[in-house]
């Protein structure tokens, strides 16, 4: 399964159609929170993938989970926004939370940077903002391949 893995878009839809565009073999996306309604406004006009989406700290709804289990190609994935872990200080809270889940990846966003890691066997990977990204100054997304049981990641940013 191949996998669009964004996060903050922030109400800028522009660079997930390009994403899109530019990855017509992906079978899902997944949009990790603060403006999740720009995923569900794209869902609409691109039907023909999976969808799963959370809540961040800058989606004022209730009715949309701030964090899911799913369960893909053999392995289970804890996706969050980030901001209920603290992630901006440290992946502690976030890397017990997964570790408590029995995940074997936890994909988070929040910090509108990129970031791939493993604690104890575990991937937590973030990846970054597909709109307003910090630091680096250049938009990202990622695909997620997982397939054979293994989870293989690739970053992609727009200039």
């Amino acid at each position: 399964m191949k996998i669009l893995l964004i996060s903050d878009s922030h109400g800028y839809t522009h660079n997930i159609i390009k994403a899109i565009n530019k990855n017509s073999n992906i079978d899902m996306i997944i949009h990790l929170g603060d403006f999740v309604k720009d995923i569900i406004k794209i869902q609409e006009s691109y039907k023909n993938y999976q969808y799963e989406f959370v809540r961040g700290n800058n989606d004022w709804t209730g009715d949309i989970d701030s964090e899911k289990i799913i369960h893909i190609g053999g392995k289970k994935i804890l996706i969050t926004h980030g901001h209920l872990y603290n992630v901006k200080n440290d992946y502690q809270r976030i890397i017990l939370k997964g570790k408590s889940s029995s995940a074997d990846a936890v994909f988070f966003g929040h910090t509108h940077q990129t970031e791939e890691m493993f604690a104890d066997g575990m991937m937590l990977l973030n990846p970054g903002s597909i709109s307003l990204p910090l630091r680096s100054h250049i938009p990202t997304c990622c695909i997620v391949d997982i397939n054979n049981e293994k989870i293989v990641s690739r970053f992609i940013g727009f200039e």
